[in-house]
């Protein structure tokens, strides 16, 4: 609750104009947003290019934005639309399919140490670019799936399905590479 209660404050003062608060909320996000981003896009070499993009338009349009709280998932929100108009841009861009709802059970969840952190990260690469979305706002993020819905602009039952279906595909991946 303190971080939203900050972040709420640090974003107010950036709407007002302080140039220091911009800064820190430049330093709270950009690790993890070129992280984001990076999982997106990986076959882009203008990673910085599209972050200075979007970091650009939050400088700009973060007077609009009227609910603080929200501030992560419309930053996330911006920085999808940011790398799919590149997509578009290039003549990448993928229609994302609707899934079909699944249940989602956390039984059968594996478990990571370490040093499994490389063939995760080579897993990840492998994976759809809408699956590798959602882990990411889910896992590394910690987005509610409400949130990321928001983000990606589709039902709460979608975003299930496609975490359910990540998962599977993630672990079928990791199996493989482990022989």
């Amino acid at each position: 609750m303190e971080f939203e209660n900050q972040l709420e404050k640090i974003v107010h003062r950036c709407q007002e104009g302080e140039r220091t608060a911009f800064e820190e909320l430049f330093e709270m996000y950009q690790p993890r947003l070129k992280y984001y981003v990076r999982r997106l896009d990986t076959g882009s070499a203008n990673i910085d290019d599209t972050l200075q993009d979007i970091w650009l338009a939050v400088f700009k349009k973060i007077h609009k934005l009227k609910d603080a709280q929200v501030f992560a998932v419309w930053l996330y929100r911006i920085a999808r639309n940011k790398v799919y108009d590149g997509f578009r841009n290039k003549d990448r861009f993928v229609r994302l399919p609707e899934e079909d709802e699944i249940p989602v059970s956390g039984s059968d969840e594996p478990i990571f140490d370490a040093n499994d952190t490389e063939k995760l990260h080579t897993a990840l690469n492998k994976l759809k670019p809408y699956h590798k979305e959602v882990l990411t706002l889910s896992f590394i993020e910690q987005m509610p799936y409400q949130s990321i819905a928001d983000v990606v602009g589709c039902s709460i039952g979608t975003v299930r399905s496609r975490i359910f279906y990540a998962k599977k595909s993630l672990r079928e991946e990791m199996e493989r590479q482990n022989g």
